[in-house]
């Protein structure tokens, strides 16, 4: 009996933390391009919050620290300044940064961190992206063969770059956890000794990937896609947290993610383990899910609706319109809670952006000549103007 009660309870242990864990993160591309930028900034957030996300992983890093360097507490202010928003205005509960060795981790977001003690401007994550299990990536002449592996003794194969991998993750997990910070991992595809060997280093979090097409998706095919994956990490007989990796590119499951919510494929997930018999399960702790990239991502839920307003359309003005590069917007009624959506007369999605003042400039150099919708929304009402880039 008291065996019996025991399993029970074990079981409603794994249940429990399968449903409660709540990272729902996406990859920021192209961060390099949108630091700085106060309206790329706020689509990005925006986005994130409207759309219940919680977490950043920022690339690119490595090239706002070349531009700006991170170790200078002058002009790393800008990236402090994006994450403290992000935090305190956005709901973001945790940033990361993906970086493919463990000096640019030491050297530069480490010491970023020690120079930046309030919690709302560090970075928390340290995500390690090194594709060993890809051939071509690493085979004689390759970029991780002639920058990492041969450097510092590894073979130029597969086994080779799994061995320095390993390694790097051990270091940047050390170093992480010796100031409170999470280790990250992503992987496409390993072994099951691998697996093993993964979960023994300490990570904190594994990311797996399940890059499949929309045409194929279902909670069947996708545990299944992942299952000996899963199976190979339980092989340590540690308890690993994981979180599925989708991608939102057009040959994966773009179509699907602009019909369906984002985070059900989580909850596909959880249901399909809560489901599994093997007692592989219980070392297996789904964390959340994890998008790649913003770009890809279906712009869902940044709006209640675009409509032409024939009353109080005075509220805000344009100018000059029709404009070539900066259009000004001068809001005569707006709140803190006031966002500006651009949009093309397809209804495709250019710039969202919170209005923070009552003079705002927008950067429509990019935009094609052609008509455009510009549309104020706050709680009480959406008034939508029209404007006209010329070339």
């Amino acid at each position: 009996m008291r065996k019996k009660a025991q399993g029970f309870i074990l079981f409603i242990a794994i249940v429990f933390n399968m449903q409660s864990q709540n990272t729902k993160g996406f990859y920021v591309d192209g961060f390099n391009n949108i630091l700085g930028n106060t309206i790329r900034e706020d689509s990005i957030l925006l986005f994130a919050k409207n759309n219940g996300f919680n977490y950043l992983t920022l690339y690119n890093v490595y090239q706002v620290n070349s531009a700006t360097p991170l170790t200078n507490t002058t002009t790393a202010q800008t990236f402090a300044n994006f994450i403290n928003k992000a935090k305190t205005q956005y709901s973001i509960t945790e940033v990361g940064v993906a970086a493919e060795n463990y000096t640019f981790f030491r050297n530069v977001i480490h010491l970023y961190n020690q120079q930046h003690p309030s919690a709302n401007q560090k970075v928390d994550v340290y995500n390690l992206e090194f594709e060993f299990w890809i051939p071509p990536s690493v085979t004689s002449g390759s970029y991780y063969c002639t920058t990492y592996l041969q450097p510092n003794g590894f073979s130029c194969d597969t086994a080779g770059a799994f061995g320095f991998y390993k390694k790097t993750l051990k270091r940047i997990d050390s170093l992480a956890n010796a100031t409170g910070q999470k280790s990250e991992a992503y992987f496409g595809f390993f072994n099951a000794g691998q697996g093993k060997q993964i979960a023994q280093t300490g990570v904190d979090r594994v990311l797996l990937s399940i890059y499949i097409p929309s045409a194929n998706y279902s909670q069947s095919y996708q545990y299944n896609y992942v299952k000996p994956r899963l199976q190979a990490l339980a092989t340590a007989s540690t308890n690993i947290k994981v979180m599925p990796l989708y991608s939102s590119e057009p040959s994966f499951m773009q179509t699907w993610a602009n019909a369906n919510p984002f985070f059900l494929p989580y909850t596909n997930l959880v249901n399909s383990l809560t489901a599994e018999s093997g007692l592989w399960k219980t070392y297996i702790q789904p964390e959340g899910i994890q998008w790649f990239a913003y770009s890809f991502l279906p712009k869902k839920n940044l709006t209640t609706g675009i409509r032409e307003s024939t009353k109080g359309s005075d509220s805000f003005s344009l100018y000059p319109n029709p404009g070539k590069d900066i259009i000004t917007i001068e809001a005569y009624d707006f709140s803190a809670t006031t966002t500006v959506s651009i949009k093309n007369i397809l209804g495709e999605e250019f710039l969202l952006f919170a209005l923070d003042q009552s003079n705002r400039e927008f950067d429509v150099s990019s935009f094609a000549k052609g008509i455009y919708f510009i549309t104020l929304h706050s709680v009480d009402k959406t008034i939508t103007k029209k404007i006209v880039v010329e070339r």
